[in-house]
């Protein structure tokens, strides 16, 4: 069931500068229970996309449908109503320094005018649900980012929203507090069934975490679909190097070395080998050596898991009598095959 539906919808400012289209006639669907990426480099739209999915925006044209209301036909009071189905956490945290972490989680709630004591049995529950539990009186100057961050993720779910929009919420921190934000993440959608939506310009971000992503340049979606399809199979230019970022290829040294390798190998392949959630587990290039009468060099090799499965890539050079039908081997077995060329 689509929870948020987005059908031609475009978007475009008046400036002094002249016009600018911040969105060019997008159309999306995501499905309950979605961990949804939406990934794009800086000017992408993708600041202009979030703020249309909880009403501080509205576009030029199209429809937007999200919990089975149409956003943009909302009167100001319903519109008030809708924003508490809709959490959302930043980049930069938005806490209040004066205020400690349970009167931070409390806002929301004081807000919507819930008594004293329900709010604050709310808010040491979900700082006990975020992993706050003993920081409650703690200000935000005490803590560290990746606690910043779970106390506006605390503060984001007071509402018991049925969305979760998380916009760079994971830029300002280092890897390690990165990783453990999206498992919290993940664990709030298992948990609660809450489904995500995470605009990011970081491709670990949606390896990590999302089952389905969309690729944004100039307003325009340009390619969507099943993570693990989007990073086997990448379409656009765009999108192949934000999954060659993630990945971590061959740099130029490699480059470089293959170039000269090639020149006095005339006979040898160098191939990329792309394998999925199927091939990522077996042991296929033991048996290719088993089988063919064929040397294999490593050249770089990453194998990654994402929310639906193993991703990976290895980078070779075959040498032998049978390499192409090592080759051929490898594509029945289901791993992809991109042979390099260095003319």
């Amino acid at each position: 069931m689509s929870i948020i539906k987005l059908e031609n919808i475009s978007k475009v400012f008046h400036t002094k500068s002249g016009k600018i289209t911040a969105l060019d006639d997008i159309s999306l669907k995501i499905e309950k229970g979605d961990i949804y990426g939406i990934i794009g480099y800086s000017g992408a739209g993708k600041s202009t996309l979030v703020r249309l999915l909880n009403g501080l925006e509205t576009s030029n044209c199209g429809t937007l449908t999200v919990l089975d209301q149409n956003v943009q036909k909302l009167s100001t009071k319903n519109l008030r109503k809708f924003r508490k189905k809709i959490g959302m956490i930043f980049q930069h945290f938005n806490l209040l320094w004066s205020k400690t972490v349970l009167e931070n989680i409390e806002l929301p709630l004081k807000f919507a005018g819930i008594p004293k004591s329900e709010r604050k049995k709310r808010a040491a529950e979900l700082a006990k649900l975020v992993g706050l539990e003993g920081r409650e009186h703690n200000y935000p100057t005490q803590l560290s980012g990746g606690q910043k961050q779970r106390v506006g993720i605390a503060r984001a779910l007071a509402n018991n929203p049925k969305i979760l929009l998380s916009d760079e919420a994971t830029s300002a921190l280092d890897p390690q507090t990165t990783d453990e934000i999206l498992d919290l993440l993940l664990e709030l959608n298992h948990k609660l069934g809450l489904t995500i939506i995470l605009i990011t310009h970081e491709m670990h971000v949606i390896r990590r975490t999302a089952n389905k992503v969309a690729v944004m340049e100039k307003g325009k979606v340009v390619e969507e679909g099943e993570v693990v399809e989007l990073f086997n199979h990448p379409k656009t230019k765009t999108t192949r190097n934000f999954v060659q970022q993630d990945l971590d290829p061959k740099n130029n040294e490699t480059s470089q070395y293959l170039k000269e390798f090639m020149q006095k190998n005339h006979d040898a392949l160098v191939a990329e080998l792309i394998f999925n959630g199927s091939t990522g587990n077996e042991p296929i290039i033991s048996q290719v050596i088993r089988k063919f009468s064929v040397d294999i060099n490593v050249l770089h090799g990453n194998l990654k898991h994402t929310n639906s499965g193993i991703i990976g890539t290895l980078g070779v050079i075959l040498t032998g009598k049978e390499k192409e039908e090592t080759i051929s081997f490898l594509q029945e077995l289901g791993v992809q095959v991109e042979v390099q060329s260095f003319e």
